[in-house]
């Protein structure tokens, strides 16, 4: 029986030790606290009124930005359940951080937030809710820049002959690393790129390389115009066709 309820014992404080290892910090909302979170960005349908419970019952579709964290958080102050772990967030969008949210979703980000609460309507998703103020891919989703030697056999000399490309003004040479299908739109065509990156007061310059997975890539990159000065950053889709690389979209993340 004393060896029963030893095994018992340790079984439970064994448990307890995981779970306090698995648990994440707990935050104050009355302190507008987090600032800060990582997680994967996701977009989820919930039910909203008049029952949310069901949207082909009738109930309103909400869609709603959520956070899903790698390990569970606890919230304290007004309306907070301080017991209750969890690991999805409630993210508010803004009328600045919206087509980041919608351009970033499934991939791993970091949130600036403001005006945090804990759920109190039906209208709140998930215990935390709180508004986007910035996003960013994640540090660790981003990686290190890439050497020449990194860049060997991988979508990156691609990328990096588009910019060297554009550089020179040379519209045709850059269209070129893009998909077929886009050399005809605004964004890419070759009179539209040499136009405009022909005539930089300071030509581009292709700063680093990131890999973040087999076909997306960070970059970071610098020119001066006219107007204004560009320390850009952008993500950069790449599609592999008949065996070649092929850049299939940009994606700026910073505004240039």
């Amino acid at each position: 029986m004393t060896r029963y309820l030893l095994i018992t014992l340790l079984s439970i404080m064994c448990c307890f030790w995981q779970s306090a290892a698995w648990a994440g910090k707990c935050y104050n909302v009355d302190r507008n606290e987090p600032s800060e979170l990582t997680g994967q960005l996701e977009s989820i349908i919930f039910p909203g009124p008049p029952n949310y419970e069901d949207v082909q019952n009738g109930d309103i579709p909400e869609f709603t930005y959520v956070l899903k964290l790698r390990k569970p958080i606890c919230i304290s102050g007004e309306d907070a359940d301080p017991s209750n772990y969890f690991q999805a967030v409630h993210l508010v969008e803004t009328n600045a951080t919206a087509p980041q949210l919608h351009r970033l979703l499934h991939q791993n980000v970091t949130v600036k937030l403001t005006n945090t609460m804990a759920a109190i309507t039906g209208h709140h998703h998930e215990p935390l809710v709180v508004t986007v103020t910035s996003i960013q891919l994640a540090q660790s989703a981003q990686g290190k820049p890439m050497d020449f030697v990194d860049e060997y056999g991988t979508a990156a000399t691609t990328i990096r002959t588009f910019y060297t490309a554009l550089s020179e003004g040379q519209g045709a040479a850059a269209t070129a690393m893009v998909v077929p299908e886009k050399r005809s739109t605004p964004a890419f065509s070759a009179p539209n790129l040499s136009k405009f990156y022909g005539s930089l007061t300071d030509p581009i310059q292709l700063l680093d390389i990131a890999k973040e997975n087999t076909n997306i890539f960070i970059v970071h990159y610098h020119y001066v115009a006219k107007s204004h000065v560009c320390n850009g950053k952008a993500a950069i889709t790449t599609a592999l066709r008949g065996g070649r690389n092929f850049i299939q979209g940009i994606h700026a993340l910073n505004g240039c």
